[in-house]
């Protein structure tokens, strides 16, 4: 295999991160969609779908999609037709106003809320959701466990959280081509795509310096969270989390917002 050559990492200064990751998906936020679809080469469809079997939003179900971007499992819940409130969270105004657009009017019965909010410091009430979705927006937190304390705050007793985030593949062949892939070719794909490389060099980055999967199960379990497990996909390219917030159900938590759109 011929390797091309190597970009040098993105160093994000943790102190910075917050302010570099937004500006990075505020440049890329009309077509970081497509360009997910196109660098995953379509999987991201079998790993999204995966997650939402593990959520199994019941009716009436208030569901945070947080880190939400342009809102695709938000408009992936509401389309199911179950009636209840999906809420997109994200910091990026870039990828909110690109997910409102896209949404338009779609969705009547299930409406979708847009709300810029910082995922370590969420501006909702206790108990707020019977449900919290996140998929690759973990690993951009700049204080991982203060972000899983704010989902448990923010979650209902007895609600779920969902969590998609990539990982690194388990064989060794594929931790080869998946490297050589994601520093050496993604980036100037992504390029192509969105006109901006520095995001998809921190893309690549972030992933290899995120914690294994079992770290961040006693992370989970240290957040107050239950019945935490982890399923490895696609070889590990991606895991999904799932854990619980013990305590009785609510039939009907308030649900109070902050942040702008």
């Amino acid at each position: 295999m011929t390797m091309p050559p190597k970009i040098p990492p993105t160093k994000v200064p943790a102190s910075d991160k917050k302010k570099v990751v937004v500006q990075y998906f505020d440049a890329i936020g009309n077509r970081y969609d497509l360009a997910d679809t196109l660098m995953s080469f379509g999987l991201h469809f079998f790993w999204r779908r995966a997650v939402l079997k593990h959520l199994a939003p019941a009716k009436r179900s208030r569901i945070l999609d947080l880190c939400g971007g342009a809102g695709e499992f938000a408009r992936r819940i509401a389309g199911t037709g179950t009636p209840g409130m999906t809420v997109v969270c994200d910091l990026s105004r870039s990828m909110l106003a690109a997910g409102k657009r896209r949404t338009g009017r779609k969705t009547p019965d299930n409406p979708i809320q847009w709300v810029r909010s910082d995922a370590e410091q969420l501006g909702f009430a206790e108990h707020s959701f019977d449900g919290v979705v996140v998929g690759y927006g973990i690993r951009n937190l700049s204080d991982l466990p203060r972000g899983l304390h704010e989902i448990h705050r923010v979650l209902a007793p007895g609600g779920k959280l969902v969590i998609m985030e990539f990982s690194i593949p388990h064989s060794r062949w594929l931790r080869v081509l998946y490297h050589w892939y994601s520093f050496g070719v993604m980036p100037g794909f992504g390029r192509l795509i969105t006109g901006e490389q520095a995001p998809f060099v921190y893309l690549a980055e972030s992933i290899r310096t995120f914690p294994p999967p079992a770290k961040v199960r006693e992370m989970l379990t240290s957040a107050g969270f239950a019945r935490v497990s982890f399923q490895p996909l696609s070889n590990g390219l991606v895991t999904v989390y799932s854990a619980i917030k013990n305590g009785t159900p609510l039939s009907h938590p308030p649900l109070r917002g902050a942040g702008t759109p």
